[in-house]
């Protein structure tokens, strides 16, 4: 059974854990270009539109088309997460106060880096060492 365990473990459990944690270490950053040019010059898959009058939204695969950001939006919270819709999202560029895209945060991920190593370490000195019977 332990062998069960530690198979399920590494297999399914660890990459599922990993993308949970590494997902964690993205938000969202406000550009300091204008929303068309944060479209065309970047071309990220997702953004998040801050309207005019403080409403947000998030799109993807955004592009300009006729002074308009079409895209599909999708949600980024609650049961339906990252779930893309199908149906086609138009929003005036001149009704947009600013765009935001996912960034990389670098201290989050650089502590997770190095605690998932260290980790991963004390799990192969572990194993080492239960594997040559030291110990009792």
């Amino acid at each position: 059974m332990k062998t069960l365990r530690s198979r399920y473990a590494r297999r399914v459990l660890v990459p599922v854990m990993a993308v949970s944690v590494l997902s964690a270490c993205h938000h969202w950053k406000a550009q300091e270009v204008a929303p068309a040019q944060v479209v065309t010059e970047k071309e990220p898959d997702k953004i998040r539109l801050t309207m005019l009058d403080g409403e947000r939204m998030e799109l993807a695969d955004p592009m300009i088309s006729n002074g308009e950001i079409v895209g599909h939006p999708f949600r980024n919270v609650g049961a339906h997460k990252g779930v893309v819709r199908s149906d086609t999202l138009r929003v005036p560029i001149d009704s947009v106060a600013y765009v935001s895209t996912r960034a990389l945060s670098k201290a989050p991920f650089a502590v997770l880096l190095i605690t998932g190593t260290l980790v991963f370490l004390g799990y192969l000195g572990a194993k080492a060492v239960t594997d040559i019977g030291i110990g009792g």
